[in-house]
């Protein structure tokens, strides 16, 4: 324990921040959160919580639409709007509970008031300046707006969850996780949806075999994607917007007119306010704070978690890294943060979850490995609720057997995904998941056969 070091001031009070203020609290540390937005950070507001919840009601329109499959008569299914968004804010609500009387009950004093650094050593807080012994950057990310003509037309994810009805027509430009949740949603509730990606397909960061499977399926809910592209301008008015865009291998030009517009081409960290230079806080070429393994700042005092940091901008990402950057300053002897097992999870149609090695990352790394696929067109929990197509795919070591990576797709993805990533911890092999009987029927009993 560091006795000398005992103040603490954390910028952003979501995941990262919450986490490193909490930790420190408990380790006796005096702790200020300074925070000038809504108590709870991005994925309580503006990300994860809602974007599920409507991602749900998504999910039970289209059990309603497909009800009659089942044996089950509905006459003329009604979507409300207003109560899914009802819904979507009292799952926030619900969710966030009371959060200054989180803070307060952990010991942590909270300052709802903007930040930024004077000097190396001091940041001023609202109308105070405070002198911490460590400073943790936990200030999340924004949506990116590329420098687009007419890019005021377009909306970013934090309005897209909050459209006051669903659009007739909408184009969504990113093939990433936002954008593909995006589609699922309101094609789910009868949206026309266009996706453009400018990568060879959308979801290219997942495994090929599992990326195809959701793009299937929202072909069918009457996506159209267009991949290889460039978005060139936005003009028109708002409700009718054109948009043009270049297919880049063939360099023809593409035109559409839309009611909606959602960029959707990634997040980046959120600190410009922080004045960092004055902090002695170096940034790199894409204005990305310089770190160092253990999530250390160039200035030794100031650290960084969460979206802020960069990288894995994943809700429990985030809560890991403020919990490890508090246990390095707690005990003064930096820890590195171990990603070598963060699932993930994009909660489209279906979801699609992975964790550890691609056959890609084995191949690059020249790691011998055997892929052992099994697909749910015979699976007893498919065949009932009519999801066949999805499949489960494992990465097994060549010599050792060792689990080097799992991906999925299917309706219980998410689930699924973590008793895969304990094994790649644990270091499971073959045999231990094959000799691990799975239940029946259910989309467990994929990963036990996936193993034979």
């Amino acid at each position: 324990m560091a006795a000398e070091r005992r103040t603490v001031l954390v910028i952003g009070s979501g995941a990262a921040g919450t986490a490193a203020a909490r930790s420190l609290a408990q380790a006796g540390w005096s702790v200020t959160v300074a925070d000038h937005d809504r108590i709870g950070g991005t994925c309580l507001w503006r990300g994860c919580m809602p974007k599920k919840s409507l991602a749900h009601s998504a999910a039970v329109r289209r059990v309603v639409d497909t009800a009659e499959q089942f044996g089950i008569g509905v006459t003329q299914p009604v979507t409300d709007w207003q109560t899914v968004l009802a819904w979507k804010w009292h799952s926030e609500e619900t969710y966030a509970g009371d959060q200054e009387s989180l803070f307060a009950s952990a010991g942590v004093r909270l300052a709802k008031a903007t930040a930024h650094f004077v000097s190396p050593e001091q940041v001023s807080v609202g109308d105070s300046v405070l002198t911490p012994d460590s400073v943790v950057i936990a200030t999340g990310s924004a949506p990116v707006l590329p420098p687009l003509p007419g890019i005021e037309l377009a909306d970013a994810s934090d309005a897209a969850l909050g459209y006051p009805e669903p659009p007739d027509t909408l184009l969504i430009v990113g093939g990433g996780f936002i954008g593909m949740e995006f589609a699922a949603i309101f094609a789910s509730f009868g949206t026309k949806i266009t996706l453009v990606s400018s990568g060879p397909r959308p979801l290219e960061m997942l495994d090929p075999d599992v990326a195809q499977v959701p793009v299937r399926r929202l072909g069918r809910m009457g996506v159209s994607f267009h991949s290889n592209c460039r978005m060139q301008a936005l003009s028109g008015d708002p409700g009718d917007i054109t948009a043009t865009f270049l297919e880049k291998p063939t360099g023809e030009t593409h035109e559409g007119t839309y009611a909606r517009v959602l960029m959707a081409v990634g997040r980046r960290p959120s600190f410009d306010a922080l004045d960092l230079s004055a902090g002695g806080i170096e940034t790199d070429e894409r204005g990305a704070l310089v770190l160092d393994e253990f999530l250390r700042t160039s200035n030794p005092r100031v650290w960084a978690a969460g979206d802020a940091a960069g990288g894995m901008m994943q809700t429990p990402v985030a809560s890991y890294q403020g919990r490890t950057v508090a246990w390095s300053i707690d005990s003064d002897e930096p820890h590195a943060p171990d990603y070598s097992a963060v699932p993930t999870t994009v909660y489209t149609v279906p979801q699609v979850a992975q964790v550890g090695l691609s056959e890609a990352d084995a191949q690059r790394l020249g790691i011998p490995y055997r892929a052992r696929v099994t697909k749910f067109d015979s699976l007893g929990a498919a065949i009932i609720e009519d999801e066949r197509d999805g499949l489960v795919k494992l990465l097994f070591g060549e010599s050792d057997g060792r689990l080097l990576g799992a991906h999925i797709a299917g309706p219980t993805a998410s689930d699924l995904i973590y008793s895969l990533a304990l094994g790649i911890r644990t270091g499971a092999t073959d045999s231990a998941i094959r000799d691990t009987l799975g239940v029946h029927p259910a989309y467990c009993e994929s990963v036990n056969w996936a193993a034979w």
